[in-house]
């Protein structure tokens, strides 16, 4: 949900010219050393939770052997002190979990990574045919296939959905640019990656991630089905107002391959452990190498690879191979440091768009710790500046509500029936900008519709729902003040 983040920022300005036209201290803290680096790191996580307010987190350094040192702070969705085995989501933490099963299949060659998606989904295409034609398994994995980042194929929660049910949905579909040209982050991506998994194994994709990654990886706590969900997981929180409130999470069941894995700390690091060469590994490293390796830049010594984001630890020139992901109510990073041979795992129980930032934040400041250095703060005040303006938008509209519905108990004066029409024309234009740009350009603009702004920011989503309502209630007052001085007859001839 990054993407929407800084989309909706951008749409700032768009906004103001529209209207004018404590989380429970507790838990678990295992330490492997006498040292001052892990008290340190705990220290950290629980500053970080105080300030974003999340109620729960659990977090480990990882080495090829496991877990070296965790910590386990706050509650679950339902009130219970979070620990090693609590369940989380992990959001977009399921692409790189994906792509180590792309390339087992990669490994045992059932798979080629420059072959045409089309040679396993032969009923695959998007809107240029010939274009789609060219997208192989390496743009999929990079994100380079040019499928747009729009969210319309994600987060959906029909029962019995699969990941094949995509393929026929992007028939009509535009693609961004020519394959391998450009890196568009998408999660469309990952959902065709399931449907060739399943197309080539004749196997669910589950199963087969299951035998050929979780299992082998000890990962078998994982959470890969609406009834392991059901089950297992606790609620998660979404923000409102700035306060964590606790909700059910829906489940994509297609959706595991892109953001709907989950588990515990003990899953996430099993497979943090094994991608840094441990035991239970499952691939060769030279395939673990090309993972790693950045595929396609995504700014200034920041690239993609397969799966995986490759940066540096701020302030160093240490490599950083890491993903994040949300997933609703949850945020999970993995962060390998491979000079170290060691990773970071952070797990809490809490996401909001605007809060993304300092979720990131967290798992950077603990990769700087274990660096030696002082995790870097930085301010961010978007969320507060989209609250206010889409507070002082609403608060406008609902004010010239009230004043329609005075002027329409307590008619005018005489005036010229042009000036009553002229205001009825003016009015009816700036609201239909209005109308139009808060249901059609913000929600465009961010690659969502209304109903995933309610699933990811619910205290936005219900702003712009008073604006709409209040902008289309204003347009049938500002119709019914016209009309009542137009039958009243209350005009002066004009001169």
């Amino acid at each position: 949900m990054s993407i929407l983040l800084r989309r909706l920022v951008l749409l700032l300005p768009v906004l103001a010219m529209l209207s004018t036209c404590a989380p429970t201290a507790g838990g678990e803290t295992i330490t492997a050393d006498d040292g001052v680096r892990y008290p340190a790191m705990d220290a950290y996580v629980r500053a970080q939770m105080d300030t974003v307010r999340i109620p729960g987190v659990a977090y480990a350094v990882v080495e090829p052997q496991g877990i070296v040192h965790s910590g386990t702070f706050g509650t679950d969705g339902d009130g219970r002190p979070v620990t090693k085995s609590t369940p989380f989501l992990w959001g977009s933490v399921a692409k790189p979990v994906t792509a180590t099963l792309v390339m087992t299949l990669v490994e045992s060659g059932e798979l080629e990574l420059d072959m045409p998606v089309v040679t396993y989904l032969p009923s695959f295409q998007m809107r240029d045919e010939a274009r789609s034609e060219r997208i192989t398994i390496r743009h999929l994995l990079d994100q380079t296939s040019g499928i747009p980042t729009s969210t319309h194929f994600t987060d959906r929660t029909e029962p019995g959905r699969r990941p094949i049910d995509t393929v026929a949905e992007l028939a009509d579909e535009a693609s961004e640019n020519e394959p391998g040209a450009a890196h568009h982050y998408s999660s469309t991506n990952y959902l065709l990656l399931a449907a060739v998994v399943e197309q080539v194994t004749g196997r669910p994709f589950t199963a087969v991630l299951a035998d050929r990654v979780l299992d082998p990886m000890g990962m078998r706590s994982a959470i890969t089905d609406q009834d392991r969900a059901d089950a297992n997981l606790p609620p998660g929180h979404r923000f409102v107002f700035g306060r964590p409130m606790s909700f059910d999470a829906p489940f994509d069941p297609a959706g595991v391959a892109y953001g709907y894995l989950g588990g515990s700390l003990h899953d996430a690091a099993a497979f943090a452990a094994a991608n840094l060469g441990g035991p239970a590994g499952v691939l060769a490293e030279s395939q673990r190498a090309a993972m790693f390796r950045g595929e396609i830049e995504t700014g200034e010594g920041r690239s993609y690879g397969l799966g995986w984001r490759r940066w540096t630890v701020e302030g160093t020139t240490e490599p950083m191979v890491w993903h994040g992901g949300a997933g609703p109510g949850y945020w999970a990073q993995i962060i390998l440091l491979p000079d170290q041979n060691r990773a970071v795992v952070l797990l809490a129980d809490a996401y909001g768009t605007f809060h993304e930032p300092r979720l990131l934040e967290t798992g950077f400041g603990l990769a700087r710790l274990l660096h030696g250095l002082p995790p870097a703060g930085t301010a961010d005040h978007t969320y507060s500046a989209v609250l206010a303006t889409l507070l002082g938008i609403a608060g406008l509209l609902i004010a010239l509500v009230l004043r329609s519905i005075w002027q329409l108990t307590h008619p005018a004066g005489v005036r010229r029936r042009w000036m009553t029409l002229t205001a009825l024309a003016i009015w009816g234009i700036g609201l239909a900008c209005i109308l139009y740009g808060f249901s059609v350009v913000v929600p465009g603009q961010a690659g969502v519709g209304l109903d995933q702004i309610v699933l990811w920011t619910p205290d936005v989503a219900w702003l712009l729902y008073t604006i709409l309502a209040a902008a289309g209630l204003l347009v049938a007052l500002r119709i019914a003040v016209a009309t009542r001085l137009v039958r009243s007859g209350a005009y002066r001839p004009s001169t």
